[in-house]
């Protein structure tokens, strides 16, 4: 399971999702939704935020 977690003016963000194909689309869009923060933890605890420049 791949977590996603970022903030946003509510609050913390947290979400998962089975495949990293699938986090990398959801952080990509929490990005363009204005969350900041945005990271992916992998099953391994390896971390993940090179994507944000992807997101434009």
């Amino acid at each position: 399971m791949f977590e996603i977690t970022g903030f946003d003016t509510a609050g913390v963000v947290n979400l998962r999702r089975e495949s990293l194909a699938a986090a990398l689309k959801k952080a990509r869009e929490l990005i363009q939704d204005g969350c900041r923060d945005v990271r992916i933890v992998d099953p391994d605890g390896r971390v993940y935020t090179s994507f944000e420049e992807q997101a434009a």
